[in-house]
């Protein structure tokens, strides 16, 4: 939390601002670092819209970040929390476009995994062209994104850490 110190206003767990029709949600997800934060933007004016959620390197399209400060056990519970309560149609605006890489990693993990395979060669033509792969929805991740499935175990496993 002290690694922006030129932050003026700092948000826990579920605090909310507003920034004119936007709602920022704040959404406390310890895994790739302890002060890990995503924030959810929702359009007041236009609640049918589907929010933005910007995860940063919690939660990438196909994976999730490497963990370097918090144990498997808490980006376990992180990735837990983060789906239940974003709404399916939201929209995940990752830090950092790993996806082909991710994306590759996990059909490596779930071979059979059809939509995985589909988002990875989708992924691949975006790149050819130069096209970003982000943002993808909830919905989509829960598909083909392996580390929303698994068990802490699994965790530990993917992200080459201990619990």
């Amino acid at each position: 939390k002290a690694r922006v110190p030129a932050a003026t206003i700092r948000l826990g767990d579920l605090e909310e601002m507003r920034m004119g029709r936007i709602q920022i949600i704040a959404h406390e997800v310890p895994g790739h670092t302890l002060g890990s934060m995503v924030f959810e933007l929702r359009n007041v004016a236009a609640p049918e819209q589907p929010a933005a959620a910007f995860t940063g390197d919690t939660l990438f399209c196909g994976g999730c970040g490497k963990l370097f400060e918090a144990s498997a056990n808490q980006m376990h519970a992180s990735l837990a929390r983060l789906t239940s309560r974003l709404a399916r149609n939201a929209r995940i605006f990752s830090g950092h476009e790993y996806t082909v890489m991710l994306l590759t990693m996990a059909v490596l993990k779930e071979p059979h995994n059809q939509e995985a395979r589909e988002a990875l060669r989708e992924a691949k033509k975006k790149r050819a062209a130069k096209k970003p792969t982000v943002p993808s929805t909830l919905s989509q991740e829960l598909t083909y994104n392996p580390w929303l499935r698994a068990s802490v175990d699994e965790i530990a496993v993917l992200c080459g850490c201990t619990h």
